[in-house]
């Protein structure tokens, strides 16, 4: 499953959300997430399982291994 996930000035994590697209149109009126400059988003492919997770903390675990090390 492809996640984005964003991450603070300091490797922390902010976010995650499904898919690679930030930005949608529907009924004529386009959205989009943006971040900070101090902000990074990462692009990646996750277990499909993540999707169930429904604890924060095991959710948030789960996410570490797919970001580079600091």
């Amino acid at each position: 499953m492809k996640m984005s996930i964003v991450t603070g000035a300091s490797g922390e994590i902010l976010a995650a959300v499904q898919g690679h697209g930030l930005t949608q149109q529907r009924d004529g009126v386009e959205a989009s997430v943006s971040f900070g400059g101090n902000h990074k988003i990462h692009q990646v492919e996750v277990d499909d399982d993540l999707a169930t997770v429904t604890d924060a903390a095991q959710f948030q675990q789960r996410l570490q291994k797919y970001l580079p090390r600091h």
